[in-house]
Formats: structure tokens, C-alpha cells, sequence
């Protein structure tokens, strides 16, 4: 419901923030690949907006998410892009 509020008065900060809630939740219950859905998702709109240090925190989000996955290569380089913000 959050997620749809904000969408509705078009905070995009808040968008962001809510769907990276729901990808730190389904990564949580192990539900991979919506967590990557979910955090893609706030990345692109972190983006829009510049906001770089939630930019790193997405990159993090990421790598912790392909770590699990056994997917390391890919984990480094979405830990490396956080590192370099």
C-alpha cells in the first residue's frame, strides 16, 4: 500500500525507498529474484534522482543478493560499483 501511495503523489524518494523494502523482504524469505526485481527497480529511480548515496546502497543490495545466489563474480562487481560512489 505504501508503495502505490507514493507512486499516487508521485514521491519518487519515497518510491524508492518502499521498493527497496520489498527487495530487502523477499531477500529475507530467500525470494531471490524479486529482490533483484525490487532493487533494480530503486536503483533506476535513485538514479533519476542523483541520489548517490542510495545508488551505492542498491549496488550493495545487489551484490548481497547475487553473494547468496553463489553468483560471486557478480556480487563483486555490484560491491565494487558501491564502493566507487
Amino acid at each position: 500500500q505504501s508503495l502505490s501511495i507514493k507512486k499516487q503523489i508521485g514521491d519518487r524518494k519515497g518510491e524508492a525507498t518502499s521498493l527497496n523494502n520489498l527487495g530487502a523482504t523477499y531477500y529475507s524469505l530467500g525470494q531471490y529474484q524479486k529482490a533483484i526485481n525490487y532493487y533494480q527497480q530503486s536503483l533506476a529511480i535513485k538514479k533519476q534522482l542523483g541520489d548517490r548515496t542510495g545508488e551505492a546502497t542498491s549496488f550493495n543490495n545487489l551484490g548481497l543478493v547475487y553473494n547468496s545466489l553463489g553468483q560471486y563474480q557478480k556480487a563483486i562487481d555490484f560491491y565494487q560499483q558501491s564502493l566507487s560512489i
